[in-house]
């Protein structure tokens, strides 16, 4: 149960990745970040430290396992346990609890114009839009994630650290707002 959904997870973030990456534009304008100063961005990872995810998600740093990866994009990865975070199904009418690891990715995309974002977003089937956000911003409560656009900069912001859909969402919504103060 859990491989399947890392793998899943995987899967979605890949899919995500690979829309960023297709380059072409259909009838749509592409615009470039254009700022006074020049400043390289690389990770997502330059956005958050350890200790505000232990800040901002209560857990220890001791507990907390971080990745500075590039899949298809630059990747940050902490997980921890903790417990909020579980399935429950029935063995033989016995109640069976799987905890499963908290976790928060987040993926960077450099170069993305609107056009772009609204084909990477396409794949949310329950699609929300979020207001005040970057320039466009859409929660997906399936997949437990948050994309939003700032400056031709697209975040997928996936967090999963409760049961509970709304404290993921307001979750990624605060990481979301930690990122773009720091743009």
């Amino acid at each position: 149960m859990k491989n399947t959904k890392i793998n899943l997870l995987i899967v979605v973030v890949s899919l995500f990745a690979w829309s960023c990456n297709n380059k072409e534009n259909k009838g749509g304008e592409t615009t470039s970040l254009k700022s006074e100063k020049v400043v390289e961005i690389n990770s997502p990872c330059d956005f958050i430290s350890l200790e505000e995810v232990e800040s901002m998600f209560v857990v220890d740093m001791d507990n907390i396992e971080m990745q500075n990866v590039v899949l298809t994009h630059p990747t940050c990865i902490f997980k921890w346990e903790d417990g909020k975070v579980f399935n429950q199904s029935y063995i033989e009418n016995t109640k069976v609890k799987v905890n499963l690891p908290s976790e928060l990715l987040i993926v960077m995309a450099k170069d993305i114009s609107d056009t772009q974002f609204n084909t990477v977003v396409k794949v949310y089937k329950d699609a929300q839009s979020v207001n005040n956000l970057g320039e466009m911003a859409v929660w997906g409560k399936k997949i437990s994630q948050l994309s939003f656009l700032y400056k031709n900069y697209l975040f997928h912001v996936h967090v999963k650290v409760s049961n509970d859909d709304e404290i993921n969402k307001e979750k990624a919504i605060e990481v979301a707002k930690l990122i773009l103060g720091k743009l």
